[in-house]
């Protein structure tokens, strides 16, 4: 999996979890409790599956999630 590249809002780091795919978004809902998630109004449209990228990274890595391609054991 790609890392999300996030965007920034009112100085703020965020991604939608409806950029990643059903099974990473539902991984990732379970992961955080529900007050992680925010609803966010930017230049009129409201975005509603907002988190901090820096919670979206720590779940990254704390779930191994690779950036690039993908390695076994025997690449170490």
């Amino acid at each position: 999996m790609t890392k999300l590249v996030p965007i920034l809002i009112d100085n703020k780091r965020i991604v939608q979890l409806s950029q990643l795919t059903i099974d990473q978004a539902n991984d990732l809902r379970s992961f955080l409790p529900g007050s992680s998630i925010k609803q966010i109004t930017y230049q009129g449209m409201e975005l509603k599956d907002c988190i901090d990228f820096d919670t979206y990274e720590y779940w990254c890595q704390t779930n191994h999630v690779q950036n690039g391609s993908p390695s076994t054991i025997w690449d170490f």
